[in-house]
């Protein structure tokens, strides 16, 4: 199956699972659901996908998914799921949020944090998820599943390509007991496409043990480690082309989480699980300024910050008959961060802050089956967060509302309505010189309708959805204050078109075309990197049983997009084509080659930061 459209083999796949499996759990709801007609739909990609591509970080995997803007500047990568910021998305890791509401950027997180070698799946939900994951879930979420036990086998692969980058990644797996399996993997990767100076480096290790699952008892314990640097051009900064101060921003990080997870089966009709979850971003900045422009520019600031996070969750599932199964639960968040930063307006000024944060959530969804064809999922959550440097307690409440319809065998009605919301992050409430204390909670509300059709003995699908996202409350700088304030209100609306053509087993065609309107209710406001068209269209051929070969071409249309030497502009569409290759010589040993963006487009997906061009990676992986 090619990478254009997993939407529709995630669906496709759920349904074939689920005539052969009696319970299966999704990670975009609390219940547990017996019904195919009960699933969600939703983005799979798993790790043969992101391996067919070589992929060098987790943007390479998500570029051409319907819905989804991803825009690379250097190293850093621009996420946005139907239009809204980087930082309404949750990511998961392995069921850990890993959003870090220090930084600058709201929350948004760092994509080049993980090795995609050591990914078994992700998963891209659509919509107002806050009713599962509480903060942070306005336009979407990207749940990450690293590779354990029962999805690898032990293999040791090395690759290298154009641009100095090369990496390498083992992966262990074995039983250490008749209850228990462990895994263990660890991957390295420098360079990174990295060009016109800029350098990049990472080193992530994982380590899972978790039960064989032969009893009423499941548990797993969990441990993930990543550490990296990088040398690129400040955001804003014009890039190479542009900027003035030809220092580059100086960036290390590391990421740390720890799990343990247990599932006790009480009966037929009765299940308990206990989530728990340990985790710490660290980050260091040093950037050497940005040179005024159009718009003035920004001192050279030195930045450490430091975030701290623990979660506890419990959740009881219930079968109420054999048509009705709810869930009840409560959550527990313990956040701590702050940073530590000096900023040069000709003399060291420091910009320091510490904060505090405790959320308590209860939580309910019931999903009812009222006839085959029919089934229904309601779900109701309420989270108090208190700030223990204020007295202010922020309580929200959020709802969503999920119906399956199944019209016909060859035809699925689905229809969603939901609503997000998003804590204050630290940044914005605790800064020194733009923090407020008062900001109030950003928002979302989002309808959704998607209908599916099956065709030709189900070897054509296509998808149709209709989304409508309204988005309030929304955290803004105002100059002439100087300080965040809440007053923005954005709404985006959208088609979006998927098809997934299988003529046989050796050649599939794949495609998807993506309408979003962003409107922001103020003509002069113009929202950055939201292009109102993108396409995407692949390919897969088996050549034979040795050789497989895979094309994918994305366009995106022009859109707006700022920095500081020129302002808001108007950047140009563009395309490219990526070509791999995969040879399997025996079960043992596989050769992958992969060439991105192959007709050296010399597109800018940023302001001013050159494109690299064609790109090669060549990949040989050896299992034992």
């Amino acid at each position: 199956m090619v990478l254009a459209t997993p939407t529709l083999y995630a669906n496709n796949n759920i349904e074939k699972v689920a005539q052969t499996t009696e319970v299966i759990t999704v990670t975009g709801k609390h219940v547990i659901v017996r019904t195919k007609q009960g699933q969600l739909a939703k983005v799979h990609i798993n790790a043969k996908q992101i391996a067919a591509i070589a992929a060098n970080n987790i943007s390479d995997a998500l570029r051409g998914i319907a819905g989804i803007d991803v825009f690379e500047q250097g190293n850093l990568t621009y996420l946005s799921v139907r239009g809204g910021d980087p930082n309404f998305v949750t990511i998961l890791i392995d069921g850990v949020k890993v959003n870090d509401p220090t930084n600058s950027r709201g929350g948004a997180f760092d994509l080049s944090t993980i090795d995609p070698s050591l990914i078994a799946s992700i998963e891209v939900f659509y919509g107002s998820y806050s009713t599962v994951f509480g903060s942070d879930s306005l336009s979407g979420v990207i749940s990450i599943k690293t590779k354990s036990f029962t999805d690898a086998k032990n293999s040791i692969s090395f690759k290298t390509g154009s641009n100095n980058a090369y990496g390498g990644a083992i992966q262990l797996a074995t039983p250490v007991t008749d209850y228990a399996q462990l895994s263990l993997s660890g991957s390295f990767q420098d360079g990174d496409n990295s060009h016109f100076g800029e350098k990049f480096n990472r080193q992530s290790y994982i380590g899972t043990i978790k039960s064989t699952q032969s009893s009423n008892t499941n548990w797993r314990l969990g441990a993930f480690y990543s550490d990296g640097k990088s040398a690129n051009f400040p955001e804003d900064s014009g890039g190479d082309k542009l900027t003035i101060i030809k220092t580059p921003e100086e960036r290390d990080f590391q990421q740390t989480n720890v799990t343990a997870n247990i599932q006790q089966h009480i009966n037929n009709n009765l299940t308990f699980a206990i989530n728990s979850a340990w985790s710490e971003r660290e980050e260091n900045i040093t950037s050497p300024g940005i040179a005024s422009g159009v718009i003035d520019g920004v001192p050279a600031i030195d930045t450490k910050t430091d975030y701290n996070r623990v979660d506890i969750s419990s959740t009881a599932n219930y079968l109420a008959n054999h048509d009705t199964t709810i869930a009840l639960g409560f959550a527990y968040a313990s956040e701590d961060g702050g940073m530590d930063s000096v900023i040069d307006f000709g003399m060291p000024v420091p910009a320091d802050y510490t904060l505090t944060r405790t959320i308590n959530s209860v939580f309910a969804e019931a999903a009812y089956k009222a006839f085959d064809n029919f089934n229904l999922m309601l779900g109701i959550r309420q989270d108090k967060a208190n700030n223990e440097n204020s007295a202010q307690t922020l309580t929200v409440n959020t709802h969503r509302m999920i119906a399956n319809y199944q019209i016909s065998s060859a035809t699925k009605l689905t229809m969603q309505y939901s609503e997000g919301f998003k804590l204050p992050s630290f940044f914005a409430v605790g800064h020194p010189f733009v923090g407020n204390a008062a900001l109030k909670p950003e928002l979302s509300e989002n309808y959704e309708m998607s209908l599916t059709h099956y065709l030709f003995a189900h070897s054509l699908t296509t998808n149709t959805s209709l989304y409508k996202t309204t988005y309030k409350n929304l955290i803004d700088f105002d100059p002439i204050a100087f300080i965040n304030i809440n007053r923005a209100k954005v709404q985006a609306k959208g088609v979006e078109f998927s098809f997934n053509y299988q003529l046989n087993e050796r050649f599939d065609l794949a495609g998807n075309l993506t309408y979003n309107k962003m409107n922001t209710f103020d003509e002069a406001v113009k929202l950055r990197r939201r292009p109102l068209f993108k396409s995407a269209l692949s390919m897969n051929i088996k050549v034979n049983e040795s050789l497989s070969i895979n094309a994918r071409a994305v366009f995106n249309d022009n859109y707006y997009d700022s920095s500081i030497p020129t302002g808001m502009i108007d950047v140009e569409a563009f395309n490219r084509l990526d070509l791999s290759a995969v040879w399997s010589f025996n079960n043992d040993l596989t050769l992958r080659a992969n060439a991105n963006n192959v007709l050296n487009n010399s597109y800018e997906e940023a302001v001013g930061f050159s494109n690299v061009g064609a790109d090669y990676t060549v990949s040989i992986a050896k299992a034992f």
